[in-house]
């Protein structure tokens, strides 16, 4: 249940930073990009993931967006 219970936290995360967000099923992904484990984020840019992590800490997930905010996502 991690996912569905951090998928507010970043959902309203997007919405805030002006960033859109997906989330996609597992049996929906392309086999050659489905991750390891639950819950997996990518960012994407352009159609090219750009950075990814696991998990649901919000520490993490803020430092990956913030970074790659400031490298003009």
């Amino acid at each position: 249940m991690p996912c569905k219970n951090f998928a507010p936290t970043i959902k309203k995360y997007a919405e805030d930073k002006r960033i859109g967000f997906k989330s996609v099923q597992m049996e929906d992904m392309p086999e050659n990009i489905r991750p390891p484990f639950y819950p997996y984020f990518y960012l994407r840019k352009n159609n090219q993931i750009i950075d990814e992590w696991g998990g649901v800490n919000e520490r993490k997930m803020e430092a990956v967006i913030k970074r790659n905010l400031k490298n003009k996502l």
